[in-house]
């Protein structure tokens, strides 16, 4: 019998990703260039906040797309001082798959745990890395994504 993350992985077709919402926001007491001087700890976040389901019929078809909505932030946290992120840059992205078949939340709770982040992953390095240069700062560096491996 498949396990629940088997049966969303032969199902599961990624359709499009989204940037959904975007936050970002620079201290105004620190310039851009001061932060070279700064002893500056970096901090994250990242997960499926929920996922809506949608029915689609094409004449005959029908299909479900499900839709993850997954959030990524990063920010500069000086190491010496309590309080407010120096930087920060979140954002929320609309993970789309399609499936001929209905899935159960089991399955899609399993998925969510690791695969969309994966899928994900690229466009967040991409829009922090592009926003850092928007913003007049050094590329904050954002790790490749590793699947845990433990559904396997």
């Amino acid at each position: 019998m498949p396990t629940d993350l088997e049966k969303a992985l032969s199902a599961l077709t990624v359709h499009e990703i989204r940037l959904r919402r975007a936050n970002i926001q620079l201290v105004d007491e620190l310039e851009p260039a001061e932060l070279k001087n700064q002893s500056m700890e970096v901090q994250g976040l990242r997960g499926v906040g929920k996922i809506k389901e949608i029915s689609l019929k094409e004449g005959e078809e029908e299909w479900w797309e499900y839709n993850f909505f997954y959030t990524a932030g990063v920010r500069l946290v000086d190491k010496e001082k309590a309080g407010e992120p120096a930087v920060e840059i979140q954002a929320t992205f609309n993970a789309l798959y399609r499936s001929r078949e209905k899935l159960e939340s089991g399955p899609l709770k399993s998925f969510s745990e690791e695969h969309v982040g994966y899928h994900v992953w690229p466009y967040w390095r991409e829009y922090v890395q592009s926003t850092c240069m928007r913003m007049g700062i050094a590329p904050i560096r954002i790790p490749l994504y590793r699947v845990s491996g433990k559904g396997d």
